[in-house]
Formats: C-alpha cells, structure tokens, sequence
C-alpha cells in the first residue's frame, strides 16, 4: 500500500504546476467580444525580448469586408491543387501546390520570410522534394508565382486590415511602435502639414486632392 502511494502522491514540481493552474483567471471568450474584462491587459503583461504589448483591441461586430483575390493574376493552364500554410509571427510560411491541366505535372511555390533582405521570397519547388524544380519552363514558373504572390498578397491585406479594424488609438500608436515606426502623429489640421501638397504623390484618380 505505501508504494502505490508513493506513486500516486504528486511530486513538488507538480504540485507548483497545479498550484499556477489554479491561479489562472479562466474568462469565457463570450466575455470579450463587446468589452474588455478588468485587468486583462495584466495577463499579458510578461513579455519576451522582442515582443510588443499591442493594447485596447476592441472587439464587437464580428463581421468586416474585405477585398477578394483578384483571379486575373491566375496562371493560365494552371490549378491551386493544395495549399499548406501557417502564420510564423505574422509572416505567411508554407507552400501552394498547382496542378498543370493538359499533363498534370505538379509545381510547389514556396512561401518563406527571409529575414536578412526583409521580404516574402516565392521559391519554386519540386512537388515532393526540398529542392528546386526542374521541369518547368521559366515561362510556366514567373506565372505560378505570381499567382502564388497575388494571393499571399491578399491574405496578408486582409489580415492587416482585419488588425486595423480591431485597433483603437491606443492600439494603433503600439503597433506603431512596434513596427519601429513610433513617429510623433499629426492631426490634419496641424500647420506643420500646409505645405503638404509640394511634397505628396498625387491620387491615383489624378485629381491629387485632400479630403
């Protein structure tokens, strides 16, 4: 009986973990579409080096429009055959398989963030191998990646929009910051911008004015 009791009883280390276990505050996620429970930014709090603290999200009506991909960068000749893709950090990381429709070869379109040029690369793939493809002409490859591009492009929008919708001031100032991009923000009507117009592109309607 004292064996089976010894092995039963919980060790100091498990017995810390059920400890933080209880002292979890558990908040339903119906508790935070139309307002923030107290103390919430607290729970979040204890950042790592490199993260940021992006706060006053609101949440509320729980639908927005977005802008679809456009189909006529699609290659032509060609068929979005699978798609295994994740968010790494806010990067789109993975890869798009596209079924050629007159034989059926297959091309992977890698998706990767390449930290050291600071931009989204599109490698293209052999379908089943870590490599490079090899049986597909340059002709066939610059047009399923562009496909590939115009609709990575779209899922990073709409997620950068989806953020923007949800953001407060507040929230819009740390992501700001975050971003590396924490620049004093001018009202419109601040004198500093008169001069504006001498310095800013003009509208892509032509007309080039403000509202």
């Amino acid at each position: 009986m004292s064996g089976r009791s010894n092995e039963t009883k919980p060790s100091a280390k498990q017995r810390e973990q059920l400890a933080a276990i209880r002292g979890i505050t558990r908040i339903p996620l119906s508790d935070l579409r139309d307002q923030s429970p107290p103390n919430l930014q607290a729970l979040y709090a204890d950042l790592q080096d490199g993260q940021a603290l992006i706060p006053g999200l609101k949440m509320g009506l729980g639908a927005l429009t977005v802008q679809r991909w456009d189909p006529v960068y699609a290659a032509d000749g060609w068929t979005l055959h699978g798609a295994d893709l994740t968010l790494d950090m806010g990067h789109p990381f993975g890869s798009l398989s596209y079924r050629n429709d007159a034989d059926g070869r297959m091309l992977r379109v890698g998706v990767k963030w390449h930290p050291l040029v600071q931009q989204l690369e599109f490698p293209p793939l052999h379908p089943s191998k870590p490599e490079l493809t090899s049986d597909c002409t340059d002709e066939e490859v610059a047009a399923v990646v562009l496909d590939a591009r115009s609709r990575i492009g779209t899922l990073v929008a709409v997620n950068a929009q989806i953020g923007s919708f949800v953001a407060t001031s507040e929230s819009e100032d740390a992501i700001l910051d975050a971003s590396g991009l924490g620049l004093e923000r001018l009202s419109e009507d601040d004198p500093r911008l008169a001069d504006r117009q001498s310095w800013r592109p003009p509208q892509s309607n032509g007309r080039g004015t403000d509202g």
